[in-house]
């Protein structure tokens, strides 16, 4: 199954992309997606499935938009 993933911030310049899509096995969790990815296990962010906050447990479906973005705070 595919998804698109978009990379927001500093994550663009970890992994080595800002948009693509990626090749996953049917009833791959966001976790599995994440962890085939090149970023930082330490850093925390937020991850959204088209449009709507996920849990890592999360299973993906061909087609799903996912954003992976750090956490940001500030004011």
């Amino acid at each position: 199954m595919k998804v698109r993933v978009k990379l927001i911030g500093p994550l663009v310049y970890e992994a080595g992309f800002s948009e693509k899509d990626v090749e996953l096995p049917e009833a791959a969790t966001v976790e599995a997606l994440l962890a085939g990815l090149a970023l930082s296990q330490r850093r925390p962010r937020i991850v959204t499935r088209n449009g709507r906050a996920v849990v890592p447990q999360e299973i993906l479906e061909e087609g799903d938009r996912i954003a992976v973005s750090p956490l940001y705070s500030g004011g």
